[in-house]
């Protein structure tokens, strides 16, 4: 009996990041595969308790700049060409600075576990093109943009004003066409889970996790811009004083890496260790990574960068032999094919919330 508590307190868990349960990071040694499972993969929702929809009788509607309205089922998406992808989610909040990290991720104990990097992942999604079922409804001309509705709702989490309101987020027309923007029903070979948006979800390809839109039930095409609670109120940063443009709303992921290996904590043989890490830019390809082994004073491109997979992440690997025992900061930086690189700091200060921050990030070890 004792060996297998022993067994179960060492099983990685899920580690929540705010005390109202409502986001949880994966663990760091679920970021050390290729695939993050379910069960360990981050999850980010806007109230404690899930929309529990009967798959029998759920119905998306399908309504607004279109010629002929829609009500699916869930047999009768499944009855349409499925897709299927590996694509890497990353919440916009993820990775928040340290001097924001108390408003940010609000339980103290869990910033020295996961860094900051763990609202983070990837999986292997399938479901249908959206583009298909717009196609099927026939999209006006007069269309601008495509809002999603959740099945989701409840008080504003932070201040509890609204009341209630419906998480909803829209996208241009343009993405919404787009052939990889999914209305996805598996992840990683299963039925979504409940905390993932069972029976469905929309998964946006390349951008922040806040686009996908969870427990989906509206799909309402639009001839104006969408003013919603969360677009207009959430997930923007104010810009510095003076500057042309007042905010940063956040649709497509920046250019970003991490170091995996060795996990926080891990000891690391002053023989030699295999550094790795991912590296991912969301729409866009990595073009090089690049490590440093002295708290970036000098840097050098990574031995090895692995090919993506469609939308995932590129992982990457670096044979490392330390001077001698000590502690040692490492850090890695990525450059996209838009000739973006990761800056050395956080790239928006005027704005506490620590949205999109994709800086360079001191990774601390031991060799012994």
């Amino acid at each position: 009996m004792a060996a297998q508590l022993t067994q179960t307190a060492l099983k990685p868990q899920i580690i929540p990041t705010n005390a109202g349960l409502r986001t949880f990071a994966a663990p760091p040694t679920a970021l050390q595969e290729d695939i993050v499972p379910n069960d360990l993969f981050y999850i980010r929702n806007h109230w404690k308790n899930c929309p529990e929809i009967d798959q029998a009788t759920y119905r998306l509607a399908v309504d607004g700049q279109v010629s002929t309205p829609l009500s699916l089922s869930y047999e009768d998406l499944k009855q349409l060409p499925q897709k299927r992808f590996q694509v890497t989610f990353e919440c916009c909040g993820n990775s928040p600075v340290p001097e924001y990290w108390s408003k940010a991720l609000r339980i103290s104990t869990v910033m020295e576990g996961i860094k900051g990097h763990g609202i983070m992942g990837n999986a292997e999604w399938a479901g249908v093109s959206l583009r298909d079922v717009l196609k099927k409804a026939g999209v006006k001309d007069s269309a601008v943009e495509v809002m999603f509705e959740g099945a989701d709702h409840g008080p504003d989490e932070t201040v509890g004003d609204p009341p209630d309101v419906t998480y909803e987020r829209s996208l241009p027309i343009a993405k919404a066409m787009h052939p990889d923007t999914l209305l996805a029903y598996e992840m990683n070979g299963e039925p979504l889970p409940l905390n993932h948006g069972f029976p469905l979800r929309l998964l946006v390809s390349g951008w922040y996790g806040m686009n996908s839109v969870k427990w989906l039930v509206g799909i309402h095409v639009l001839d104006h811009e969408f003013k919603g609670f969360y677009m207009t109120d959430r997930y923007i940063t104010t810009n510095e004083p003076g500057s042309a443009v007042p905010y940063t709303y956040y649709t497509k992921m920046k250019v970003k890496s991490i170091i995996t290996n060795p996990a926080p904590g891990e000891i690391v043989p002053a023989s030699g260790y295999t550094l790795a890490g991912a590296a991912w830019s969301g729409e866009d390809r990595i073009t090089k990574v690049e490590i440093s082994t002295d708290s970036g004073a000098t840097w050098s491109l990574v031995d090895t960068v692995r090919p993506r997979s469609d939308y995932s992440w590129n992982r990457w690997e670096h044979q490392w032999t330390p001077p001698g025992p000590g502690k040692y900061t490492l850090m890695c930086r990525a450059t996209n094919d838009q000739g973006d690189t990761q800056p050395m700091e956080f790239p928006n200060k005027w704005d506490g919330r620590g949205y999109g921050n994709n800086m360079v990030f001191p990774h601390e070890v031991e060799v012994r």
